[in-house]
């Protein structure tokens, strides 16, 4: 009991302190217009952070998200009920993010809306002209991955490296996309602002969510296991499902909930094929925070990674992470304490990983974790890294 009023007591002088520092922020500059530009809303990583960093940045600045990609097309606008009415949410309804019509739709709406701050989570393309075009505006471009994979054609890096030079302000997202970064272009200009998430709560689905969980269950026992994210080869599913197949296999009682879209794709449904009772697909959902806050484990098996936002999200709700190397995860799993990752993407490497956090499960501090996500990836912690950076004179 007592445990539990020290950690809450902790948690209410760091929400006052954020509080406070903000408003400093605020009465000392002016409100700023800032546009916020993406392809879409759609359920994944680096849309689930546009929202919230997009809901958190409007509190005290006047707000507009721009969205290229046609949101009446349902997987496109998967987050757009999330949001805030203080926001101007303008769509472009384009085919493409990329194509020449969605480029010059960027522009016109940029001179319309004549924003103080230009932030896009798009490719640095959709900058090209508008930095070029409207001079008076700061660019900011968030690089959601490593440099490289985010370069879309390596005869464009000098001009790339033109523009992050001379015309936008480069942010990365971990120290790996940093150091990527800087590699890449041969320059140390770029701000790092690490990832955010805001707490996950339970929703009025989390009582039906303890049923099916438990309706799930192979043996009263058995621990949880949750994997979130979209299933492509940068995630890397097979290697999840041919591990969990072996864990089964060898006796232990768990089962796995893999949540997110694609996995009947053509491409991607050879995956489940030799999945055994025990593993589950339950498709996307929209409260993903009742299936975190019951389970026991978050399992990430990617390849390629910038900092996963649903990694973040299971942290923010005490639940251990397992994963690979991949990306900024490192970054966040530094040690024991805050969970675990294997030393390499080896299939051995990865399931001994994996049966280590399960037999170590006992000792976990999983209040630990929580203050770990508070103190450094709440959103309101990310925000605050977006609102100096963009408050900053860069005459200074």
């Amino acid at each position: 009991m007592i445990l539990f009023v020290q950690t809450e007591f902790n948690r209410i002088t760091m929400l006052l302190t954020h509080n406070f520092l903000l408003f400093n922020l605020l009465i000392t500059c002016d409100i700023m217009k800032i546009l916020e530009l993406h392809y879409s809303t759609a359920a994944a990583g680096a849309e689930r952070l546009v929202i919230d960093l997009s809901n958190e940045l409007s509190r005290n600045n006047e707000l507009v998200l721009c969205t290229t990609d046609d949101d009446s097309i349902l997987e496109n606008s998967y987050y757009k009920n999330e949001i805030s009415a203080r926001i101007k949410y303008i769509n472009l309804k384009c085919k493409s993010g990329l194509g020449v019509k969605s480029i010059w739709r960027i522009l016109k709406i940029i001179k319309e809306e004549k924003p103080d701050i230009v932030h896009s989570h798009a490719n640095l393309i959709t900058l090209f002209l508008p930095a070029i075009l409207l001079p008076g505006i700061r660019y900011f471009h968030t690089i959601h991955n490593l440099a490289e994979r985010c370069l879309i054609n390596k005869n464009l890096k000098f001009i790339y490296k033109w523009f992050y030079k001379k015309k936008v302000q480069p942010v990365t997202i971990s120290q790996l996309c940093l150091d990527s970064y800087k590699k890449l272009y041969n320059m140390d200009n770029a701000i790092n602002i690490v990832n955010g998430r805001s707490r996950l709560q339970q929703t009025t689905d989390y009582d039906k969510v303890t049923i099916e969980l438990n309706e799930l269950r192979i043996h009263d026992d058995d621990k949880i296991f949750v994997h979130v994210a979209r299933c492509a080869k940068a995630k890397n599913q097979k290697l999840l499902v041919d591990t969990f197949n072996r864990f089964l296999n060898e006796g232990n009682h768990g089962i796995l909930i893999l949540i997110g879209t694609a996995y009947d794709s053509e491409e991607n449904i050879h995956i489940l094929n030799n999945a055994q009772k025990g593993i589950y697909w339950l498709g996307a959902k929209n409260n993903v925070g009742d299936y975190l806050l019951q389970a026991d484990f978050f399992v990430l098996s990617s390849l390629f990674e910038g900092l996963p936002i649903s990694l973040l999200e299971a942290i923010s709700c005490g639940v251990i992470p397992i994963c690979t190397p991949a990306g900024g995860i490192p970054d966040v799993i530094n040690s024991e304490s805050n969970g675990y990752v294997s030393k390499s993407f080896d299939a051995d490497d990865f399931y001994y990983t994996l049966k280590r956090a399960f037999d170590d499960e006992k000792y976990f501090n999983r209040i630990h974790l929580e203050e770990y996500f508070e103190n450094n990836f709440s959103m309101r912690h990310c925000a605050e890294g977006y609102f100096n950076a963009f408050s900053h004179n860069d005459t200074e």
